[in-house]
């Protein structure tokens, strides 16, 4: 299915493996193949990648961005995920965390970057909770 791109100026895109740069005006194009497509507002690189949450984002990233490669990052998912579950927290987290693994284990790691990313709000809130 044809995927409508509209950037805003000087907005970066991921596109497969390469790196689409925005001139100083918004652009449309349509991606006809199925490529991992990735905003820039959505990569956390491994540099900022600062809680265990966001390492299993960057970790679920390469695996989306790099099919061939997937099974090269599992072992680095499997160990985050057992770190994730000592982080303190309720059943909705534990639920994100298993429909999430539930995504990777089906391939489809676009879905499993967006419960991710709720996992990252949700890490953030649970250990705000703790320090107080």
């Amino acid at each position: 299915m044809p995927l409508k791109l509209t950037l805003k100026p000087n907005e970066k895109v991921l596109i497969g493996t390469s790196v689409i740069a925005n001139g100083p005006a918004k652009t449309e194009f349509v991606v006809l193949n199925r490529v991992p497509v990735v905003r820039e507002k959505d990569i956390i690189t491994e540099e900022k990648a600062d809680t265990i949450a966001k390492k299993l984002y960057v970790t679920i990233l390469n695996m989306y961005i790099n099919p061939a490669r997937e099974k090269d990052y599992h072992g680095i998912y499997f160990v985050l995920m057992r770190q994730m579950i000592l982080v303190p927290m309720d059943a909705r987290g534990v639920d994100l965390m298993v429909e999430m693994s539930q995504h990777i284990l089906g391939a489809d790691h676009y879905r499993a970057l967006k419960l991710c990313r709720q996992l990252i709000k949700f890490e953030a809130e649970a250990l705000a909770n703790v320090k107080r």
